[in-house]
């Protein structure tokens, strides 16, 4: 087990230590949708509106858009081969009450990669209004379609 310091907490990976409660559910719930590529369910944890933000900038949407959009990206997840995606680690770092930080270390298998797991992360906003968080944005911190041509997906 491989363990990552930070200037805000230690994370040993596989384990999540200092998150809450309600950002474990939300992320335990939210790793099930992706890895079963069920877009509908995934739509849950996004407020009514939402930032996506990566290498190549950002878009604003709003659940209805993702939710027309969801079976395409589905699809496309598919076509590449995607088998299985997981969550190696949680770090979360509270700005208040109402709002947290929350790099996410994932780990999907491709295919084509065989038993290689794939490992990216993305970083999520999160808003604590409500019984349980809302994803209000997110960060790929790498070029998803970059990596994929790299690794021979596309």
């Amino acid at each position: 087990m491989g363990i990552v310091i930070t200037l805000f907490s230690i994370v040993f990976l596989g384990e999540h230590l200092h998150v809450s409660t309600s950002v474990k559910r939300l992320f335990s719930e939210y790793e099930k949708a992706f890895n079963e590529l069920d877009m509908k369910k995934s739509a849950e944890f996004f407020t009514d509106s939402f930032i996506s933000a990566g290498p190549n900038g950002t878009i604003t949407n709003s659940k209805k858009e993702f939710l027309e959009s969801g079976q395409k990206a589905a699809d496309f997840y598919r076509s590449v081969g995607q088998k299985s995606a997981r969550i190696f680690s949680l770090q979360e770092t509270p700005i208040t009450e109402q709002y947290s930080l929350v790099k996410v270390h994932w780990g999907v298998t491709f295919e084509k990669t065989g038993d290689k797991t794939i490992e990216f992360d993305v970083s999520y906003l999160l808003q604590k209004i409500g019984t349980e968080p809302k994803i209000i944005l997110f960060i790929a911190h790498q070029d998803e379609q970059k990596a994929m041509q790299e690794l021979g997906l596309l």
